[in-house]
């Protein structure tokens, strides 16, 4: 049996579709919006200096740990857990099909945030 040109280009783009991960392709990072009580803190995120509350940054999908700090009160951390995202569970389904999607669960693309917003009540310090 003789195979077009067509033939090549389809069998090629089934190929293509299902040995990459969609989470390689995927946004890496998510915003998250970080406000505190009394504003005006500043916001690390996985000690990496952001800002000042309130603020959006741009976060790992993979999670991270947020902490805010200000002069006269308690340091205060909270930790953003991730999930399993939608690219991430396409990636199983592909690996279903063929084994190389699971390299896309690898990405942190694959996850997503299980917050998007936090919010600090801070406690002045008993100095």
């Amino acid at each position: 049996m003789k195979k077009t040109p067509l033939a090549n280009i389809i069998m090629a783009a089934l190929l293509l579709l299902t040995t990459n991960g969609c989470s390689l392709f995927a946004p890496k990072t998510e915003a998250v919006s970080i406000n505190s009580a009394p504003s005006g803190a500043e916001v690390l995120v996985n000690n990496s200096y952001k800002g000042t509350t309130p603020c959006t940054v741009d976060v790992s999908c993979r999670g991270a740990t947020i902490t805010v700090r200000k002069p006269g009160y308690d340091s205060q951390s909270h930790t953003i857990g991730r999930s399993l995202g939608t690219c991430g569970i396409l990636d199983i389904v592909g690996t279903v099909i063929c084994i190389v999607p699971v390299f896309g669960l690898i990405s942190s693309g694959a996850y997503t945030l299980d917050e998007r917003t936090v919010n600090f009540n801070m406690t002045k310090n008993a100095e």
